[in-house]
């Protein structure tokens, strides 16, 4: 009896060991991938912002792959990163069309504010998905309904950007 009662206790301080380093362990490796996260999400943001040039989808392309194998790694759910790349791919068919409509190189490209402000709540969505995971795994999906009525709110005067955020397929 004595002997079943020491390894029981083995078994169990064993077992607390391994959960408190697996917790403590995944620390650096947790902030890594939020960091990576975010410089995938300012490589994005640049990319959206249409110049006239040609290469322009190609170099979106390559940040909305970067930042979605980056989310995936840090544990963002796969519809709160896709609601962010489809606000992403609105904004650069946003700038693109203003370009088209004012292709000055100092101020085509640019998108208006109250758009901005409305499809930037994906973001909003994103940071905490990535800095309070625990929260965010119960409040995720009230705060993408939300963030989703932000967007289409502020677009409802745009046919083209609402059009884009409806849309279920993204061409890549």
């Amino acid at each position: 009896m004595a002997d079943l009662v020491g390894i029981l206790q083995l078994l169990g301080a064993g077992s607390v060991g391994a959960v408190v380093t697996q917790y403590v362990g995944a620390g650096p490796e947790r902030r890594q991938a939020r960091a990576a996260v975010r410089s995938a999400m300012t490589e994005l943001d640049e990319a959206v912002w249409s110049q006239g040039e040609t290469d322009e989808w190609p170099r979106l392309r390559k940040g909305l792959h970067a930042f979605e194998s980056a989310a995936m790694v840090a544990g963002v759910r796969r519809e709160v990163s896709d609601w962010y790349v489809t606000t992403r791919i609105a904004f650069f068919y946003e700038s693109r069309r203003s370009y088209e409509q004012h292709p000055d190189t100092d101020f085509g490209g640019g998108i208006v504010s109250r758009y901005v402000r409305g499809l930037n709540e994906a973001n909003y969505v994103v940071y905490q998905a990535l800095w309070h995971p625990q929260r965010s795994r119960f409040l995720w999906r009230r705060r993408l309904k939300a963030a989703k009525t932000a967007a289409r709110t502020a677009a409802a005067d745009s046919p083209s950007l609402l059009r884009r955020l409806d849309e279920s397929e993204r061409p890549l």
